[in-house]
């Protein structure tokens, strides 16, 4: 039996043993998900953090399920949301790091999971960050999104609304308008809109924060970009934050963060959807604890316990914190089972009722809500010349231009270079880079 062949015969094994979800054959839930910018596993209460006050987020993980290995599909924004709205790995779609100027963005020929979601009656909506194409003909509205206000650029500036390259980036559809306020208020309130308008029909709401993704600013800061004014990081220009503490600042985007949950939740209270709405928050990739040219007298993120941070492929920069919420439906309790941002396409069709479609990832639906275990499964990971390969504990690790290196995580959860057992368990290394060689074949 050739490697390849075995490698996807565990993936469809995986699938396989998942069972339908318990309300397919019921009228079908909302479906919300949040998803943070580059937040670190350990900046929320519930992950312990002693500094950052996440009431809202922290009560979500203690009535719903709070994840201990979930991982992004990328250590970057793109890959993530590609990977999050296709259910595949997000190399089938050309999409491996964040997309730049002239990108092409999402191909047309993607599917979905707002597509399907739409054939199965729902209300589709994505409030916040797209970064999947940055031309209006292809924006969310081509991608099934009935309705959508935010930014199509990676990171603009929370106040002005200029992106990187020095132009306004907010839309509300496919128009362009100027609409004053924070990012993450606007997009919260955005949320509150959709989810009052579509009260009375199953509706999915993809909520895709800039928070906490660099220019860092809160709803106090002034305005850092006009229009006109490029940002070029590879020169080194980070305008206002060279030199300056930046956790205050972080700390308040993570609490408006949490503001923004609260206000979401409120919602749905309010209108008497909390037992008829999944809610799913995550985050598209570890956070950045270091960054060249801001102050290092305090950490930016904090990605604890785990080693590296956004853009590396140590666990720091894909573990990432992620909780389920459905009162009446998932019980309260931890997954330590190894899941992924892809996972949510198959899981969300599923709780949906919508027709099946074959996706690189795991149906999730009867683990949240009946405990179900999840069988084993090969996961990897590229990202340009970093990759890696992970099989139940054991994780193979290129990070950036460095060797390969091997973990077993229950030893070295951190990936200390000490428990590097590259050399001392050849047979599993040369095994994993094997099925990572086989895997990089179908792209």
């Amino acid at each position: 039996m050739n490697r390849l062949f075995f490698s996807l015969l565990i993936v469809w094994a995986a699938r396989a043993d998942q069972k339908p979800s318990a309300v397919s054959s019921r009228n079908p839930p909302n479906i919300i998900l949040i998803l943070a910018d580059d937040l670190g596993y350990a900046d929320l209460g519930t992950y312990g953090d002693k500094i950052n006050q996440t009431p809202h987020l922290d009560r979500l993980a203690k009535e719903g399920i709070r994840f201990t290995d979930f991982h992004s599909n990328g250590a970057n924004c793109s890959p993530t949301r590609a990977a999050i709205l296709t259910g595949q790995y997000q190399q089938r779609w050309g999409i491996e790091g964040a997309l730049g100027e002239g990108a092409k963005g999402l191909p047309q020929n993607s599917i979905t999971i707002a597509e399907r979601l739409r054939e199965a009656g729902y209300a589709t909506g994505l409030m916040g960050k797209w970064h999947l194409g940055y031309k209006p003909d292809n924006s969310p509205l081509r991608h099934g999104f009935d309705e959508f206000v935010g930014h199509l650029h990676g990171a603009t500036d929370y106040i002005s609304h200029v992106d990187r390259y020095g132009r306004m980036d907010w839309w509300h559809d496919e128009k362009k308008v100027h609409e004053e306020g924070h990012n993450t208020a606007l997009i919260t309130k955005h949320s509150v809109r959709f989810i009052e308008k579509h009260r009375e029909r199953p509706f999915f709401l993809f909520v895709s924060h800039s928070a906490i993704h660099f220019p860092w600013q809160t709803r106090d800061s002034p305005a850092h970009r006009k229009p006109g004014n490029r940002y070029e990081s590879s020169k080194g220009k980070l305008g206002p934050h060279v030199g300056t503490p930046i956790q205050p600042i972080v700390r308040g985007m993570i609490e408006e963060l949490d503001d923004s949950v609260g206000e979401i939740v409120s919602a749905l209270r309010q209108h008497d959807l909390g037992k008829r709405t999944l809610v799913f928050f995550t985050s598209d990739n570890g956070g950045i604890v270091r960054m060249k040219g801001v102050s290092t007298r305090d950490r930016i993120s904090d990605n604890t316990p785990w080693r590296g941070q956004k853009h590396g492929l140590y666990e720091g920069g894909h573990r990432v914190p992620a909780v389920a919420w459905w009162p009446g439906e998932i019980k309260p309790g931890r997954s330590d089972a190894t899941t992924m941002t892809f996972d949510l396409f198959p899981t969300f069709l599923a709780i949906a009722g919508g027709q099946t479609f074959r996706t690189d990832g795991v149906d999730l639906s009867s683990h949240l809500q009946e405990q179900t275990p999840l069988s084993p499964r090969l996961t990897f990971w590229r990202n340009g010349k970093s990759k890696a390969v992970r099989w139940k504990n054991w994780k193979l690790v290129r990070n950036h231009e460095a060797s390969f290196e091997l973990y077993n995580l229950d030893q070295s959860p951190d990936e200390k270079p000490k428990f590097n057992l590259i050399d001392a368990r050849r047979s599993v290394a040369d095994d994993l880079l094997n099925r990572l060689a086989d895997w990089e074949k179908q792209f």
